[in-house]
């Protein structure tokens, strides 16, 4: 770890744990591997959620989410006013801080640059259609840590929404870990051909199409693994399987036969990557696709349309050499983002923080 930072606080600011804070998870089990010193700060719900996850890294429960109804420079100072707290207990060297959205951590990186302690944001989510309001763009304007995205797009939107030079935000694609022995089918699923969906239960990720995708898709079943706004509305749902959070995806995914994300943008989700390692052919939005400049060599494109997906997913279904080949890529390239070379990037980008 010689030059590079050897106390580093992780934090994560959202409300529930998702793809985006388990990649940061990833991360911070990396930074443990090589040798640094790791604490992760976190909404308690969410470190409970994390459970093995947090691996060896002190655990820091701290309120990072403001309250319902704040306005923004009040939710900022209560993020700002958590933080500091946290900082005079562990004073880290460095931080990396989780942004789903460019503007998640905002009162954490104004508490780290109170601090003088130099910090990467990476961001997650950065909507092509997003114009921040004056008081966020006056906040970030006085800040001074560095930004990261995760993906080559993503981090050109983000130059844009927050007016820096251009390739001032680093590029840090996800990645997973080698693959572990073929998973066992998940158990107590319903028997015949099965359509999965992976993520958060919202309107972003399409979760709301549900019902319709499950009606036009019958006999075949629809799974929902995940969780989010949209569960209590999707309980009861006909044909529509709801299997909560779960850790145990490669099982799931053995027991899938294709798997499905409408969403309506994207960063760089995990569960495309998942699914590709786990060869679950993959059924997506060109805005879940947009990482991957051979996304249509490796899944096929799909509409938010409940009909479309049906029909796209039967088309997957019938055309099994199609199909095959569009598997065999996906694992190719789910193979070239890996793990290390992420957590390689992101410990480099952070170093370059610090000088």
């Amino acid at each position: 770890m010689r030059g590079q930072p050897e106390r580093i606080l992780i934090i994560i600011p959202s409300p529930i744990l998702g793809g985006a804070e388990q990649q940061t998870l990833q991360v911070a089990r990396g930074f443990l591997a090589l040798g640094a010193d790791c604490a992760v700060a976190a909404e308690p719900s969410v470190l409970q959620a994390a459970g093995p996850g947090l691996g060896r890294a002190l655990v820091l429960p701290a309120p990072l989410r403001a309250p319902e109804g704040l306005l923004p420079e009040a939710a900022r100072r209560w993020q700002f006013r958590a933080l500091e707290a946290l900082l005079r207990q562990f004073q880290p060297d460095a931080a990396l801080v989780c942004c789903p959205l460019p503007t998640e951590g905002l009162g954490a990186l104004e508490a780290l640059a109170a601090a003088k302690i130099p910090a990467l944001a990476v961001v997650h989510l950065v909507r092509p259609d997003w114009v921040l309001p004056a008081s966020d763009r006056a906040a970030l304007a006085a800040l001074r840590n560095d930004w990261a995205a995760v993906s080559e797009a993503s981090a050109r939107r983000l130059e844009a929404l927050l007016g820096l030079p251009p390739h001032r935000v680093a590029a840090i694609p996800n990645g997973l870990p080698p693959p572990r022995p073929t998973a066992p089918a998940w158990r107590g699923l319903p028997t015949g051909v099965k359509l999965l969906q992976l993520g958060r239960l919202d309107i972003r990720k399409g979760a709301q199409l549900a019902p319709a995708i499950a009606e036009r898709i019958a006999p075949a079943q629809f799974l929902l693994a995940g969780d989010g706004p949209l569960r209590a509305a999707l309980e009861g749902a006909s044909g529509v399987h709801l299997l909560g959070q779960s850790r145990e995806v490669p099982a799931l995914l053995a027991a899938a036969d294709a798997c499905l994300l409408p969403s309506e943008y994207e960063g760089c989700p995990l569960s495309i990557l998942e699914a590709a390692q786990a060869g679950c052919p993959i059924l997506a939005t060109r805005q879940a696709l947009e990482a991957w400049p051979e996304a249509a060599e490796m899944a096929r494109f799909i509409l938010r349309d409940p009909g479309h997906i049906a029909g796209v997913f039967a088309e997957s279904q019938k055309d099994t050499a199609g199909t095959a080949a569009r598997v065999t890529r996906a694992r190719d390239v789910a193979a070239a983002w890996d793990e290390a070379a992420m957590i390689r990037r992101t410990l480099y980008v952070l170093a370059a923080a610090c000088r």
